[in-house]
């Protein structure tokens, strides 16, 4: 059988880029043809390009040298948005304060009459399943809720390419499920698809070429063979290695804006020296919780004694540390050397000290060779490990991580697990890691708990 060959909807010839003041280009000479209907998934390690790709494709190139050529065929050409491109970090992407008007705000672009607007935008909400009221605010829309939420902003435009950054790190296997149907229909109507994943095994069956991005800047074809399981983790101490109790939550609860419970009556301790995960699925309060610890939120109801008293940032400076889920958030600095000195200088702590848990920190991470670099110009899995570096540097008692592997590939995610566990063990400090992934592997991890239907239960 014979087929012929279908128009290119988009087209790349020897596109290269290169970012000011860095030693050689992230990306070069890289060729690629996409096809009405087809799902691509392009791959590579954390920090090889994959979103400055996905940037320069969604014709929103970050600042640098951009050669080579890029050709839309007639159907991108006509197309209102031609390319819907998310982001891996939504928040930089949205713009409304409610869910209605963040959905609507392209159709008001398009001067869509509005009287059809709410049956669209309320269709393109379902299609994600996002089930929220449409004046509900974005800003209390938990991170992988954000991320169907700019989906749905795209699908309403009718984008006919649609880029995908990083879904499965912002996405639990809900989430994912809902993405994959939704995909899959897409793909019917003739709309192409990138996703940028470094672990696609959920959205295999919608895939149909992938790319492989190598460290050195080249696009190759690529295949998958599987995500490998987390391995080589350290094993667990004996429960006799613990201390004394460093965090004790009694009776909590919590209410969003509705006056509806998130959860209620949650109860845990952690110990010192003890690693604690706490699973959920997108929505279910996990960030939450971490911010009622931190004293960053009030809870309803109950009490928490952290490091022997309530909830007060500045008694707890130097004890405990928070890594956000989001790592934008808590950089700041125009190099990663002064970003992770930063909270080592207000601990009061002498020079040489600071160069030397600076060096040994971002050694430690796989991350010495970008101490010059800025943090803000670095992939969001880099800037997870410049955020974690900076949160381990003063090494607190107790370290909460929300979502500490979003945005790495498997590699820097076994090397991140690695140092936690050693670090735990070498310095007596506490974890308490929240994931979006129950299927997650916790080898690492004494307790696993699950947040679910507003409770706290053993795994």
């Amino acid at each position: 059988m014979h087929h012929k060959k279908q128009e290119a909807l988009l087209s790349c010839r020897n596109v290269s880029f290169h970012y000011p003041n860095a030693p050689e280009s992230v990306l070069k000479d890289i060729c690629l043809n996409i096809q009405s209907g087809r799902c691509y998934c392009l791959t590579g390690p954390t920090g090889s390009g994959k979103t400055t790709l996905a940037r320069i494709l969604g014709e929103l190139a970050p600042d640098g040298i951009c050669k080579g050529e890029m050709e839309f065929g007639p159907e991108l050409e006509q197309a209102a948005l031609p390319v819907g491109l998310v982001l891996q970090d939504p928040e930089v992407q949205l713009l409304a304060s409610s869910v209605g008007a963040e959905v609507a705000f392209g159709l008001e672009n398009l001067t869509l009459d509005p009287a059809a607007m709410p049956d669209r935008v309320t269709a393109a909400l379902e299609a994600v399943g996002l089930k929220k009221p449409l004046e509900f605010p974005v800003d209390k829309l938990s991170m992988g809720q954000k991320y169907r939420l700019l989906v749905a902003s795209l699908l309403v435009m009718e984008s006919r390419l649609l880029i995908l950054d990083e879904p499965g790190a912002q996405l639990d296997p809900e989430g994912l499920q809902h993405l994959k149907t939704i995909l899959k229909q897409l793909k019917n109507t003739g709309i192409a698809i990138i996703l940028c994943e470094h672990r696609p095994d959920p959205l295999l069956e919608v895939i149909d070429e992938f790319w492989q991005l190598t460290t050195d800047g080249q696009l190759t074809e690529g295949r998958w063979s599987g995500t490998k399981p987390n391995a080589s983790y350290p094993p667990r101490p004996a429960a006799t290695q613990y201390g004394g109790t460093l965090l004790e939550v009694d009776g909590l609860a919590f209410q969003d804006l509705h006056g509806q419970l998130l959860w209620e009556n949650i109860n845990f301790v952690v110990r010192r020296g003890e690693r604690v995960a706490i699973t959920g699925l997108n929505g279910t309060g996990k960030t939450t919780l971490l911010r009622c610890l931190t004293g960053f939120l009030t809870p309803h109801a109950g009490t928490i004694d952290i490091l022997g008293g309530t909830p007060e940032p500045t008694r707890l400076r130097g004890r405990l540390a928070l890594l956000f889920q989001n790592p934008e958030k808590q950089l700041f600095e125009n190099t990663v050397r002064e970003e992770v000195a930063f909270p080592l200088k207000r601990l009061s702590l002498p020079a040489q000290e600071i160069t030397e848990r600076v060096e040994s920190t971002l050694a430690e991470l796989g991350i010495a060779e970008l101490a010059q670099a800025s943090p803000h110009m670095l992939s969001y899995g880099q800037k997870h490990l410049v955020a974690l570096a900076s949160v381990l540097a003063p090494r607190p008692e107790l370290v909460l991580l929300d979502d500490p592997l979003a945005g790495l590939d498997s590699f820097h995610s076994r090397e991140v697990v690695s140092l936690l566990s050693r670090w735990s063990e070498k310095y007596g400090m506490s974890l308490l890691w929240t994931s979006h992934e129950p299927e997650a592997d916790f080898g690492w991890a004494h307790r696993a708990l699950q947040l679910k239907g507003g409770h706290l239960a053993a795994l």
